[in-house]
């Protein structure tokens, strides 16, 4: 099971140090892997560029989305700028989308938030023309495109891993995407989930033991665990508006025992992936990680 670390991107506060940090110490700690969160309505910094400056500092870690809310885009502009991202990370770049669900991003973007599914199927069609350098002639009901390449020809092809929560979007994500992510609600929710992706990704026609999936958990390293609660409790309930989990089954409050704790729920599920978003930005949480990570390794050999 590989381990990665989210960048603290929607923390308040965050500078160019905060999430650097972040990704250099994953690289140095030899965590596997780091993501960035997205939001438009929410004072946070944006995923893509986020990306194109932890591929300049890093050469090993693979950099992704966890998600990116694709339907908001122009797929030829998004097309750029994930080939973009993609060429400077060498091949690293995975790009997790998801349909979206908040009627204040649409309203920014002056996106229709009726036309998420349509969005969504034809985005990922002409993301996987435009990313690689190919001319583009789609015509759907949500874009009608014919243009030549908006990206460097032999740029590395783009993994798109979907993500959603209701089953119809579980479906489509499953049906549409190289792989699963599945949200930040904890290992309960997993245990819903993952069977679910697995079974529809065999009804889909795709080796559900070959179909990734990633799933994202939480966490606050603190040597106090009710600290660490009361810290998690804040930024959850900030940034969704309310408690979606308990904290102390669902999420990573505390050390490297809590840690532990979680990683074993989440290889008892057999995901590809962890994600873990720790919720501040001091970078020494990827080294109580990286402690986490390694005792995990130690009581699982």
């Amino acid at each position: 099971m590989k381990i990665g670390v989210a960048l603290p991107a929607q923390v308040a506060g965050v500078v160019r140090k905060d999430v650097l940090g972040f990704a250099q110490r994953a690289e140095r700690q030899s965590l596997d892997s780091v993501w960035v969160l997205d939001r438009l309505v929410y004072p946070s910094l944006a995923p893509l560029p986020l990306l194109a400056a932890v591929a300049a500092v890093t050469e090993r870690v693979r950099i992704g989305t966890s998600i990116l809310l694709g339907t908001l885009w122009n797929p030829m502009l998004l097309g750029k700028e994930v080939a973009t991202v993609q060429r400077l990370a060498e091949g690293r770049l995975i790009l997790g989308m998801a349909i979206g669900a908040r009627e204040a991003d649409f309203h920014a973007a002056g996106v229709p938030i009726r036309s998420r599914p349509k969005r969504l199927e034809e985005t990922v069609a002409l993301l996987r023309q435009a990313t690689t350098g190919k001319a583009v002639d789609h015509h759907g009901s949500a874009f009608s495109i014919t243009v030549g390449p908006v990206a460097l020809p032999d740029t590395p092809p783009t993994p798109i891993w979907l993500g959603g929560f209701v089953e119809d979007a579980v479906r489509r994500a499953v049906r549409l995407g190289d792989g699963f992510i599945v949200g930040g609600r904890g290992p309960a929710y997993g245990r819903e989930v993952v069977p679910l992706v697995r079974t529809l990704a065999a009804e889909a026609g795709k080796d559900p033991k070959r179909f990734p999936i990633a799933a994202l958990v939480y966490a606050c390293f603190d040597r106090d665990p009710a600290q660490a609660t009361r810290t998690m409790t804040e930024y959850i309930t900030g940034y969704y508006g309310r408690m979606i989990f308990d904290p102390g089954t669902n999420a990573i409050c505390g050390g490297p025992r809590e840690a532990v704790a979680r990683l074993k729920d989440y290889a008892a599920l057999d995901v590809d992936t962890v994600v873990v978003v720790p919720v501040t930005r001091d970078p020494e949480q990827v080294d109580r990680l990286a402690e986490g990570v390694a005792a995990f390794r130690q009581d699982t050999k």
